[in-house]
């Protein structure tokens, strides 16, 4: 039976899997020589390979899982590596030139790029290789609903495997954290309605939670440009879904937008409200995550209430002597209509595996071969924390899981914090990082503890999973590259101009009687309708 992935699961080596994420730099691997390698002797086979050369992996020829999945498979990669930050423009040029390899290990592919290179032949379809060479990654695809609608294009092609991380706290990520100790405090209780979350607010302004006999209380606060810090996200959702993304609605299979409906309006009235009673920090609208930081972990006194933010550790540090374990979630709210809605982010990324047509038969099923392996629970473990015994171990008798059950691996050391290793890909490539792999470690009975992190998002999210939407606009779709191209340029433009329109609605700076129907009628002129429709089309040509 096909396992639908918004079931309760656990999720969360936070801490690990956030830190772990890209660096600049080059490393010491050198770049690979170009397409054309040909086949190695002695039955290696050998192809070139593109991938960003991550800052902490010191070699990527002599990297240990290198060595496994070349030992395994029988291959030798020859990289060709450019330095992560500019990784996706080193990609769109080799792709542009025609020099590119026979395989991109981790290419960052978006659904644009898979459909305009696939069709033009350059790269090829997998569904044969996977079909005769691929039974993990037929079970991935029998495990995860999700996963074959996600990567197959409308022509029935699958041109690139995806990174799987069922990350369930990621799924749910648009989440407000407060200061329950403040709450005690104030007399009051965890806010369930847009109301109760005001005179929360209130209370925090006006009576001093933190005891110091100054005024010196942030009620609200957030910051920009990062993992949702942005405070309308959350709020939103108690009048109209919003996923600070694209701004999608979906009903019916219908797809509309939330930025010019009246709940959209009544949700900027509330904003509108918080941030003139002064419970909302001006700087929420500017600011940077480093920014808050500083507020969130004033050195003085505790002096904010509540903050936007994709986990807690986002504002407040994690730390044994701080205040840490006072943030609680707040689950979402219900507004004044009933509204009580949550965002939810797909965990299916973009294409990273693909073959381009320079392979030959012979590299194409040993790269596909390859893929297959790292669907495995073996060669994902070793892929992102490296062999058994430094980073991970098998857990032992009394170790726990985040369900109380016994746990099957065990972190020994916590590898976000090494500065450079060469045991691991360090998240590179085509891993597959189920729910059930993620929940099978072993975490600490108190979700409060700063190994227990990992839980306290787990458990969090699950007050937001119940009010994920019944329908929500794919955040990834493919799309005719022709309709591609324009609706890149009208998502900027329209964009742009909700989230500019927000803050000088929430601040005042426009009013929401006498100018609401000139920001309607200035979206429409922007192209909205077009917009829609291009949308509408991707949707209705996904396959049911």
């Amino acid at each position: 039976m096909k396992r639908r992935w918004t079931v309760t699961i656990c999720a969360a080596m936070v801490l690990s899997l956030i830190a772990g994420c890209m660096g600049g730099g080059n490393g010491g691997g050198g770049e690979g020589e170009g397409a054309g390698q040909g086949e190695g002797t002695q039955g290696v086979v050998s192809f070139s390979a593109f991938a960003p050369q991550l800052v902490r992996i010191e070699n990527m020829d002599t990297n240990l899982f290198t060595k496994y999945v070349e030992e395994k498979v029988g291959i030798d990669i020859k990289w060709v590596l450019a330095p992560s930050e500019g990784a996706n423009e080193r990609k769109q040029l080799l792709l542009a030139s025609g020099d590119y390899p026979e395989v991109f290990i981790h290419g960052d592919l978006t659904k644009e790029e898979q459909l305009k290179y696939g069709q033009q032949g350059v790269l090829i379809p997998l569904n044969d290789l996977i079909e005769q060479y691929g039974p993990n990654i037929k079970n991935t695809m029998n495990m995860i609903e999700e996963y074959t609608s996600e990567i197959t294009a409308p022509d029935g092609n699958i041109y690139a495997l995806p990174q799987v991380n069922e990350c369930y706290h990621c799924m749910f990520s648009q989440k407000m954290w407060i200061n329950a100790a403040w709450l005690e405090a104030v007399g009051m209780s965890m806010p369930t309605t847009t109301d109760e979350f005001y005179q929360v607010l209130k209370a925090f302004k006006e009576k001093d939670p933190n005891g110091n006999g100054v005024a010196d209380e942030i009620p609200l606060s957030g910051f920009q440009n990062s993992w949702h810090g942005n405070i309308d996200g959350f709020l939103m959702n108690a009048f109209i879904y919003n996923n600070s993304e694209d701004y999608f609605t979906l009903e019916n299979g219908k797809v509309d937008i939330a930025a010019n409906k009246e709940q959209w309006r009544e949700g900027l009235r509330y904003l509108n409200k918080l941030y003139a009673d002064g419970l909302i920090d001006p700087a929420a609208f500017t600011q940077d995550e480093d920014a808050l930081k500083q507020i969130a972990n004033n050195a003085n006194a505790p002096i904010l209430g509540a903050y936007a933010a994709g986990h807690v550790a986002m504002g407040v540090q994690l730390l044994e002597d701080n205040n840490h374990a006072d943030y609680h979630v707040v689950p979402p709210l219900k507004g004044p209509d009933g509204t009580q809605l949550a965002a939810y982010y797909p965990s299916i990324g973009r294409g990273q595996f693909a073959i381009t047509n320079k392979a030959s038969e012979e590299q194409r099923i040993a790269a596909i071969k390859l893929a297959d392996l790292m669907a495995t629970e073996e060669a994902t473990i070793f892929s992102v924390f490296g062999p058994e015994g430094d980073y991970w171990r098998p857990s032992e008798a009394g170790e726990l899981d985040f369900h109380g059950r016994p746990a099957k691996y065990t972190n020994v050391k916590e590898f976000s914090t090494v500065t450079t290793w060469n045991v691991s890909w360090d998240q590179l490539g085509p891993s597959v990082r189920t729910s059930e792999f993620r929940e099978s470690f072993a975490t600490p009975e108190d979700q409060f503890s700063i190994d227990g992190y990992e839980k306290r998002l787990f458990l969090a999210t699950q007050l937001y999973e119940p009010h994920k939407p019944a329908e929500v606009y794919p955040l990834n779709i493919f799309m005719d590259p022709a309709d591609a191209q324009e609706s890149n340029r009208l998502r900027t433009t329209i964009n742009d101009y909700i989230q500019e329109h927000l803050a000088l609605f929430v601040t005042g700076n426009r009013n929401l009687d006498t100018d609401w129907d000139a920001y309607v009628k200035g979206l429409d002129g922007l192209g909205l309708e077009q917009y829609l429709a291009i949308y509408q089309k991707a949707y209705d040509a996904l396959p049911k």
